[in-house]
């Protein structure tokens, strides 16, 4: 009771003094939000000034989903459109909701087909809070389709402590069960036509091959490709992949294999601004390390070649031609130090 009484108050409880800052393009100030107010401290007279209130970011997403789902709905980039699931089914509507259309008709309980909405397993597993993607210019959604029909239920009791308790089922594939089937479908709001990708090179779905599981969804900065990372069930062999919406033909950008243990299932990715080139992280010779890469899939250079793990991008000076990066490099693994290339 007590901890029930306590609990919501946690949080308010205390008033961080952290601030985020924005600096000015010629780095003389920079600008802070603090009680709700927009300030500007300037760095060569060491003076602070009220220039506003805080301004003020419309939300585009839904809140962060609960453990293990995903979200479902989003609106489009430019904030005309929203797509979401509902019974199984995805649907388009204005932003506001009006004029909702059913892009999928075929997903309901008897068949076990769901569109929109991802499994458990890719929630929990593979991090997938994502089930449904815009293209950046907002002419089409990408989406999942999961077909549930062979796996078993698990029935979860919830509110248990509640006058009325409720009961969750999930088809959720335990250890040793087969995955259940995934396809991603792209629909084009112009041509109101939904095109399935062929994300397995013409090949039906079979659980343990390469395309067992989908992730990682996104679009390449002109919109014209879907990307994706593909893996198999032992997930020791990973694809970076690239869909064309209008065909659904898929091709093969990056392809990493670590036969004897496992592939890191997200890699480090930093696009530049051509959107055309972008940063890859890979173990593949036997420590973490950069390579910059084409989306056509050539492999233009290796950026590092350390006999130790990088860490993370800090930094990508475009015009300097320098990228800045954290790696373990110190006299024991934990220690992280500061990197340029």
């Amino acid at each position: 009771d007590q901890y029930s009484k306590i609990a919501p108050q946690i949080r308010s409880s205390i008033k961080s003094g952290s601030l985020t800052v924005t600096w000015s393009e010629d780095g003389s100030s920079f600008d802070y939000v603090q009680d709700k107010k927009l300030y500007r401290y300037t760095v060569k007279t060491k003076t602070v000034k009220e220039v506003g209130d805080a301004p003020t970011t419309e939300r585009r997403f839904p809140p962060r989903p609960a453990r293990g789902r995903q979200s479902d709905f989003v609106n489009s980039p430019d904030g005309k459109w929203k797509a979401y699931t509902k019974e199984r089914n995805m649907f388009i509507s204005e932003a506001n909701g009006a004029n909702s259309v059913a892009i999928t008709t075929d997903g309901n309980e008897p068949n076990q087909l769901k569109y929109g909405i991802a499994t458990w397993v890719y929630g929990e597993e593979l991090g997938q809070n994502t089930a449904m993607w815009w293209s950046p210019d907002s002419k089409k959604i990408a989406f999942y389709k999961f077909d549930e029909k062979n796996a078993k239920k698990f029935y979860v009791l919830l509110n248990q402590l509640k006058l009325q308790d409720s009961l969750e089922i999930e088809a959720y594939p335990k250890v040793g069960a087969a995955n259940l089937p995934v396809d991603l479908m792209v629909y084009d709001l112009e041509t109101k036509k939904t095109t399935p990708l062929d994300l397995r090179d013409g090949k039906p779905y079979h659980d343990g091959d390469l395309g067992t599981y989908i992730y990682d969804v996104d679009w390449t900065p002109d919109s014209k490709e879907v990307l994706y990372h593909s893996t198999n069930r032992k997930q020791d062999i990973m694809e970076y992949r690239a869909a064309d919406p209008a065909t659904g033909k898929s091709r093969t950008v990056v392809r990493e294999e670590w036969l004897a243990s496992y592939t890191e299932n997200s890699p480090e990715i930093r696009v530049l601004k051509d959107g055309k080139r972008f940063i890859w992280a890979s173990e593949r010779s036997g420590f973490n390390n950069y390579y910059l890469y084409d989306l056509s899939g050539k492999l233009i250079t290796a950026l590092t070649k350390h006999p130790f793990e990088v860490s993370r991008i800090v930094k990508v000076d475009e015009k300097e031609g320098t990228l800045y990066y954290l790696a373990r490099s110190g006299d024991n693994h934990m220690k992280l130090q500061l990197h340029r290339v």
